[in-house]
């Protein structure tokens, strides 16, 4: 719904949050939009429009994403408190670290797949009787305690980490080096195999996630890759 995002919009503008990423959206940002968001129309006139959320977060050294699904994947877990006081000292400790806030569909909120490009989850304590919220009300809450946290006491920063753009690329690359060994092959047919090769990647996706590695590190890894990849070549041309 067009209110919806202008709703987030407003939500943004009165905790002093200016960068709007919308992902795909279903709706039109109209005049509808604009009205919800009063004083926040010149956020929905900067937000930027991509087609899919790894391209919403390729240039982020940290994502969080917004869930009540807490136990869906092994990542670090925060309340909606805790998240913003990490946050800040994140940004305050080195501020040109880009750290996203990922919100899902309010209908359907954020796939497994959506949430293996996060870094860590950040929920918000309801009621457990009914703990729902629709996506301006938790936008609004997280926007609150990032707003409040900025005169919290200083916390140790978690590194911000590669972006997101380095470590799938690395990603990629190692799922090519592995591929080309029996390492994916397991008797299976060829969906069967493919799914489990696409679930393992996943998994070692969120590994590298949860130790926010370092664009050092990611460049380490690429070195190893090259290397491998040049023996492997050699092994093939001399039988």
């Amino acid at each position: 719904m067009a209110e919806n995002i202008g709703a987030a919009a407003r939500a943004m503008k009165s905790m002093g949050l200016s960068q709007l990423t919308l992902v795909a959206p279903q709706a039109a940002v109209d005049e509808k939009a604009r009205a919800m968001a009063t004083h926040g129309a010149d956020i929905l006139d900067q937000a930027v429009i991509v087609s899919d959320i790894e391209s919403a977060v390729a240039d982020c050294h940290q994502v969080w994403a917004a869930t009540a699904r807490s136990r869906a994947l092994s990542l670090p877990q925060f309340d909606a408190r805790s998240a913003a006081w990490q946050i800040n000292a994140a940004v305050t400790a080195n501020p040109t670290a880009r750290v996203a806030l990922l919100f899902g569909a309010e209908r359907t909120g954020l796939t497994n797949t959506e949430l293996g490009l996060a870094n860590q989850i950040v929920s918000i304590h309801a009621d457990a009787r009914f703990g729902v919220l629709n996506l301006a009300q938790a936008v609004q809450i997280i926007a609150y305690e990032l707003h409040y946290a900025a005169g919290a006491p200083e916390l140790p920063a978690l590194p911000p980490g590669a972006p997101r753009s380095a470590v799938l690329t690395m990603l990629r690359r190692l799922e090519g080096l592995v591929a080309q060994t029996d390492f994916f092959t397991t008797g299976e047919d060829e969906p069967l195999r493919a799914q489990r090769q696409a679930k393992l990647m996943q998994r070692l996706a969120l590994l590298f996630q949860r130790g926010q590695i370092q664009q050092d590190e990611v460049q380490i890894i690429h070195g190893m890759i090259t290397a491998l990849e040049k023996q492997l070549a050699n092994r093939q041309e001399h039988g």
